[in-house]
């Protein structure tokens, strides 16, 4: 014979309880593009504390491979790549399709010696080396902060 449970006390403070936990933390995906290993160390460390998913490519032919596996919520790219230039990520990182992927350029050298349009950039941005990690994580942290 079928057992029918119907709603009491305990079942009610359940629901009750159940509504009272706290949303589920999104983490988010970071692909971290950089050629220096102690920089990769100190920014993924960082990125880690922060609560994020880190992936590390050591080049840009290396990112690239990345991304066909798994698209990162925000990419950190070092512009002085062996294999393939940070530019040229970019630009085909644009020319995949991935044109709302945020990408945070951390380099040695000022945005004007970039032969890379803001359009090409966006969404993103520039930061010059050197960079504190905690203030590579504030940037992070900004792109990926839910709006809602």
């Amino acid at each position: 014979m079928p057992v029918t449970l119907q709603p009491g006390p305990d079942t009610a403070r359940a629901a009750e309880n159940t509504q009272r936990l706290p949303p589920l933390e999104r983490t988010t995906s970071v692909l971290l593009v950089e050629d220096e290993p102690l920089t990769a160390e100190v920014f993924a460390r960082a990125l880690l504390r922060a609560g994020h998913r880190v992936d590390v490519a050591s080049d840009g032919l290396q990112a690239l491979r990345r991304l066909r596996d798994r698209v990162p919520t925000l990419v950190v790219l070092d512009m002085s790549l062996p294999a393939l230039s940070g530019t040229e990520l970019v630009r085909r990182l644009r020319g995949m399709g991935h044109r709302k992927l945020p990408i945070v350029v951390v380099s040695g050298s000022p945005r004007c010696d970039a032969d890379l349009t803001a359009a090409e950039l966006w969404p993103g941005t520039w930061l010059e080396k050197p960079v504190k990690p905690r203030d590579l994580v504030a940037i992070v942290q900004d792109f990926t902060r839910d709006p809602g």
